[in-house]
């Protein structure tokens, strides 16, 4: 490698100083032949003097050659220096030149009211630098066992395509990012809001509840493709550790996993997807916090228009993969802000609320190599109006007069306290030629909410694996307990086996 420098190095001197060496070489040459002119040929001095002559003209030329030389190499630094204070000087003064959509272009997107949002042109390439795809498909299949328990959170369709979702992110500047994500599902729909369906007849028949009251979700969209959550988030942590998210999202309340094959009872009572405006902050340290409000999903029964709710969370985490954990706490003014919940309550009132309850949230995990625990809680932090949500469901109501009028609460019931709660704790392992392999075992409780179709008690037994990259199989067992026919549920155990398939892309 020296060598080659050598080389290289030699090479350019002779091309940048070869007229130096051919002086140095000739003079070298004249020295040697005079020296042995003096000596032996005495009578070659007169050629000697006229080879010296000729080499001091050489010399001469070749030194005015040099000359010349540098004098071009001043000219070529002095054009350099101008030229780069041109463009200084051009970039500091002159306007940046603008691209611009023709004049055709912008009639055609006025007739489509497209005027003022941003169409994509040959204005803003290098869209792939700045936008992300993802997405995935899961796929629900068997349903074996009782498939009539109507416990919301549980999907009882034979097949069904639990989710079909594309995220989108873009990265509009170092401050600005936008999200957005599509989502198709087709699970089993909860039924009408009204509670006359849990009755065959004017009189009560406790536990004839029919089976398509509660579903799946009352949050997500079924059999229809929508926009699940659509959002632009303002900060840059580099600078900063407060940022501004505005837009439709879940709302920031407990931990859960969206479309899963069971919905947790926490999940039941916590997620709430609204269009929201929230402000938050995150330190390098791991701690966060965030207050956001938004609109709940029914109106209070004396107003025309929905109203306002709000709520704030503070948490801390420690993101490791050989030990991490995270700790959360959460509290929203109005627990209606849960569809789940609204929904509960529309089937007493038929539609809107008489008074709000607030709620709170708390949850915390942790990871130690293959083992992982993960701890939720979320309950109302005071009682319902017995009117909207009876301590014992429909076990509370005294009378319907007709069917789809509002059901007449025992005045003697009080307003339900409803709280749940649940542990789960998995193993991760590689088996089956290095696969990914996770087991995991949960026990899930509530209370006093037998009106939002919750059990009162569930053990879950799953497992799933990675057969390839990014495709899985997994396959969940659900064990619940109903509430007892006096605290309105039916009294029964049941059992539900579920299997899913599933693929992510990007």
């Amino acid at each position: 490698m020296k060598l080659k420098l050598v080389v290289a190095s030699m090479s350019l001197l002779g091309i940048v100083s070869c007229p130096v060496f051919a002086a140095t070489a000739a003079t070298t040459t004249a020295s040697t032949t005079t020296t042995t002119t003096t000596t032996k040929h005495k009578h070659h001095h007169k050629m000697m003097k006229h080879h010296i002559r000729h080499e001091s003209k050489a010399e001469e030329r070749h030194e005015r050659h040099r000359e010349e030389r540098r004098e071009e190499r001043r000219e070529e630094r002095h054009e350099e220096r101008m030229e780069a204070a041109h463009v200084s000087y051009k970039n500091e003064t002159s306007p940046v030149e603008v691209c611009s959509v023709s004049q055709a272009n912008l009639i055609l997107d006025e007739t489509t009211q497209s005027l003022g949002r941003e169409i994509p042109s040959f204005c803003n390439p290098g869209w792939y630098n700045r936008i992300q795809v993802s997405g995935g498909v899961n796929v629900d299949l068997g349903k074996w066992g009782n498939r009539n328990a109507d416990f919301q959170g549980e999907n009882y369709q034979r097949f069904s395509l639990n989710d079909a979702y594309l995220n989108i992110t873009a990265t509009v500047n170092d401050w600005t990012k936008a999200f957005a994500s599509l989502s198709y599902s087709n699970t089993t729909p909860a039924g009408s809001s009204n509670i006359d369906r849990f009755f065959s007849s004017d009189s009560v028949h406790f536990g004839s509840i029919a089976s398509d009251q509660f579903g799946y979700s009352s949050v997500y969209h079924d059999n229809s493709l929508s926009l699940e959550q659509g959002y632009f988030t303002l900060g840059n942590f580099d600078v900063s550790p407060i940022f501004v998210q505005i837009g439709k999202q879940f709302t920031d309340f407990s931990r859960y996993e969206i479309h899963p094959m069971t919905r947790s009872m926490t999940q039941v009572l916590s997620e709430a997807l609204n269009t929201s405006g929230k402000i938050g902050f995150i330190v390098p340290m791991g701690f966060h916090g965030s207050l956001y409000a938004f609109d709940d999903p029914i109106r209070k029964m004396d107003q025309s228009q929905r109203t306002t709710d709000y709520g704030a969370t503070l948490g801390y985490d420690q993101i490791n993969d050989q030990f991490g954990w995270d700790l959360g706490v959460g509290y929203v003014y109005n627990m209606m802000a849960a569809e789940d919940v609204a929904h509960g309550v529309t089937n007493f009132t038929g539609g809107g609320y008489n008074s709000r309850a607030g709620a709170a949230a708390a949850y915390a995990d942790m990871n130690s190599g293959p083992f992982m625990v993960g701890v939720r809680w979320t309950g109302a932090v005071q009682r319902f109006n017995r009117n909207d949500l009876p301590k014992h469901g429909i076990a509370d109501v005294s009378s319907i007069s007709s069917p789809f009028v509002t059901p007449v609460v025992d005045p003697d019931a009080t307003g339900a306290k409803p709280w749940a709660a649940g542990i789960t704790a998995g193993y991760g392992f590689e088996a089956f030629g290095c696969r990914s392999n996770n087991v995991y075992l949960g026990y899930q409780a509530s209370r006093e909410a037998a009106g939002i179709g919750l059990p009162k008690g569930r053990w879950l037994l799953g497992y799933d694996i990675e057969v390839w990259k990014k495709t899985n199989f997994g396959l969940e067992w659900n064990h619940d307990s109903a509430y007892s026919v006096s605290n309105g549920g039916s009294g029964n155990s049941t059992n539900l086996v579920t299997l899913r398939a599933g693929v992510q892309f990007g």
